[in-house]
């Protein structure tokens, strides 16, 4: 008898958890990947949806709900020893006049002339996005460049902060590689920029430069006069180009080693450099050399080179021919 009243009890407690699961998810979210990410920041109290049951993925946001939503996600709180100037367009009882206040005094640049119900871009978005992460510390970022089909419509700021979005995987390009910086971005757009971004400063500790320990670039490559361009050849692989930069003479080339597959979402690609062999004759002018392989676009891949690779200063030895 006892034995079924605990069977009965259980039962009666999975039961109140599947109708409390189900009571507190939007019927309009599509897919266990957008439910988790929406669940996940409503439970932090960072969004809501506009019904008890509709979450509305994708309506556009305004600028003071974009601006609302980063600080929110990035925790960022008031300065109080920190004064900024007022916005002549925001009532200081306006929901949103709070966050505009701690976005000011972390540095996130909020144009003044911009109406508050004004629809947010992507370009918008990314930009104070971007500022928010770095307000919360310095991050070693990988220094690469992700090509962006429609990188040319964005100004100098913007491309910078859209580079780390991508580079942290807080941002993604869609299927031929655009990141539609005019477009309004949508609801769940956003919502998953900010669960990303919550997560990337969750998993990272900032880097804190002390007079003992100062900040050095983590990535070796720079040292080593090598860069990293990624292309996306299709939706399996992108084209990873290394390049040895400012060589003395085309004979001073670079090769792919091997590639170490860390885990399911990262890659070490080892790169070695190579001399002119005996007898070669070269001409001497300063060179770009590179060489390029492919990988599963699921993974993220940084750069390193194979022991004892040394790259010589550029121009050692060398006369540029005319």
């Amino acid at each position: 008898m006892k034995k079924s009243k605990s069977v009965a009890a259980a039962l009666l407690v999975i039961c109140s958890l599947a109708v409390a699961t189900s009571a507190s998810a939007f019927r309009d979210i599509k897919g266990a990947e957008q439910e988790k990410i929406v669940n996940s920041l409503q439970q932090k109290g960072i969004i809501q949806g506009i019904t008890k049951d509709k979450f509305a993925p994708d309506q556009t946001l305004t600028y003071a709900q974009g601006v609302h939503l980063v600080v929110n996600a990035m925790d960022l709180q008031v300065m109080p020893d920190f004064t900024t100037g007022s916005f002549a367009n925001i009532p200081a009882s306006a929901w949103y006049a709070k966050s505009y206040r701690i976005a000011a005094q972390h540095q996130i640049p909020l144009s003044p002339d911009i109406d508050p119900s004004t629809r947010m871009t992507r370009e918008q978005f990314a930009n104070i996005l971007y500022k928010a992460v770095i307000a919360t510390g310095e991050y070693p970022t990988v220094r690469m460049y992700i090509n962006v089909a429609d990188g040319k419509k964005l100004d100098q700021d913007s491309n910078e902060a859209v580079q780390f979005l991508l580079l942290t995987q807080i941002a993604k390009l869609d299927e031929q590689s655009n990141f539609n910086p005019d477009r309004k971005v949508t609801r769940m757009e956003a919502a998953e920029m900010v669960y990303n971004a919550s997560e990337f400063v969750q998993n990272h500790k900032p880097v804190k430069a002390t007079p003992e320990t100062p900040v050095e670039p983590a990535d070796p490559v720079q040292q080593n006069n090598v860069s990293m361009s990624i292309e996306k050849t299709n939706d399996q692989q992108n084209k990873v180009t290394i390049t040895r930069l400012q060589a003395p003479n085309p004979g001073y080339g670079i090769e792919v080693d091997h590639i170490d597959y860390i885990d399911d979402t990262n890659a070490v690609i080892y790169y070695k450099l190579t001399s002119p062999k005996p007898g070669e004759m070269n001409i001497q002018v300063i060179t770009d050399t590179h060489t390029s392989t492919l990988v599963d676009s699921k993974y993220k891949v940084t750069l390193k080179a194979v022991e004892g690779t040394v790259s010589p200063p550029a121009g050692t030895g060398s006369s540029v021919a005319k």
